[in-house]
């Protein structure tokens, strides 16, 4: 049985800003995560924490007319508390990320942060992205190939990570702007690459479009980056800046699909003021597929603009899949059945003392260990969800998430 007293955040109700018709309210968990909950949920377990008995609050929904009782009030209480801790317990850290090494500590953050909040000013903002603009041009226009020399590309990826420790510094001065504390900032390697990251889950405090500034801070921050490289590389023509500047771009689109939890996910979600936006397209594709076939269900908690938008959203989420499973999962299997010839291959030359050993040998290797485990983890991010049990109960919370 879990106690009232091991709730935490209760006296730090946030109602956030969303676009649903209903308020919602986002629990503080013990581990820093935020817990949604329906406003009778956390008004249930608001009341107790008061003091107040199961018999006193079913007298006060009978009042209401609600036909419930006392043993009805409590075994919903514990309905909440045990999904609540079973939330907690099974807090687990992001598939892809090996290891969560803390650098900077969050006073440092902070104290940098604030510093340069400056950036997010209407007037600084427009003078960067028009430097950004202006440097970033010439340098895309140039036709000359690019020299994808080791030394160029490793130099490159050092700088590129440079870049990636500045993006985190965007998104903790995009909070310090709007008041809230920044968190730390770590070292991570996610998937088989190095890079850093921080936790603005705080930002849940902030009204939508300033969660949207916060989401596209890192960004922002990186291009700037990016626009110093292109100016060293315009006067200079090392060609490190220019490999640097290309690995920036590349990142940013990435990090700007909205599919997975990267910053994309979070503009569109905050942008659209819908929270789990990655649960949306089935939610979605189950209610149309009730109203075909002419069952009840549940009316969408969105305005009907949102509703629109999250339309195209739903079939990019089932169309990427959908050519994930046709297309990529078939090439990976080519390059999983190729494996065991490439390692013997490297491994012959190895061995072999007449033949020169160089970084070409390794390359096809690397790229072919590089694709498969993304693709592992795609489809590993794909199938959890199937693994679950979903539970329709009176009560139900959910996890708003780390951002």
């Amino acid at each position: 049985m879990l106690k009232s007293a091991d709730f935490r955040g209760l006296d730090e109700r946030l109602i956030v800003d969303t676009s649903e018709d209903q308020p919602v309210h986002l629990l503080a968990s013990k581990n820093g995560r935020y817990i949604r909950l329906s406003a009778s949920a956390y008004q249930l377990l608001q009341l107790h924490d008061a003091g107040v008995s199961f018999e006193t609050i079913a007298e006060q929904l009978r009042e209401t007319g609600q036909d419930v009782s006392t043993e009805d009030v409590e075994a919903a209480y514990q309905h909440v508390a045990n999904q609540v801790a079973q939330i907690e317990a099974n807090e687990r850290p992001q598939p892809g990320f090996l290891i969560r090494l803390s650098l900077l500590p969050e006073k440092l953050v902070a104290s940098v942060a604030s510093r340069l909040s400056i950036a997010f000013h209407p007037i600084v903002v427009a003078f960067l992205l028009a430097w950004v603009v202006v440097s970033h041009a010439p340098v895309l226009m140039q036709s000359a190939p690019l020299d994808l020399a080791p030394k160029n590309f490793w130099l490159g990826y050092a700088l590129l990570l440079l870049s990636t420790l500045m993006h985190e510094f965007g998104h903790a001065s995009a909070c310090a702007r709007y008041g809230i504390s920044p968190s730390s900032i770590g070292f991570t390697i996610y998937l088989i690459y190095p890079t850093f990251y921080s936790d603005v889950s705080a930002a849940w405090e902030l009204k939508r479009w300033q969660r949207v500034v916060v989401d596209l801070g890192g960004a922002f921050f990186q291009l700037v980056v990016g626009a110093g490289f292109a100016t060293g590389y315009l006067f200079s023509g090392w060609e490190p800046f220019r490999v640097a500047l290309l690995m920036i771009l590349g990142n940013l689109v990435f990090s700007m699909n909205p599919i997975f939890k990267f910053d994309g996910y979070w503009v569109v979600a905050d942008a659209l003021g819908v929270t789990n936006l990655g649960q949306q397209p089935r939610r979605i594709f189950n209610h149309f597929l009730a109203r075909l076939r002419a069952q009840p269900t549940k009316p969408l908690p969105w305005p009907t603009p949102v509703k629109i938008a999250l339309l195209p959203y739903t079939l990019l989420t089932f169309g990427f899949w959908g050519i994930f499973v046709w297309r990529v999962i078939p090439m990976i299997w080519q390059q999983i059945g190729a494996y065991p010839d490439l390692v013997s291959g490297l491994i012959s030359d190895l061995l072999d003392p007449a033949q020169a050993v160089h970084f070409g040998h390794f390359q096809p290797l690397i790229t072919s260990t590089y694709m498969i485990v993304i693709v592992l983890l795609l489809v590993w991010r794909l199938s959890a969800p199937l693994f679950s049990i979903a539970k329709a109960k009176m009560i139900k919370p959910t996890q708003a998430g780390g951002r």
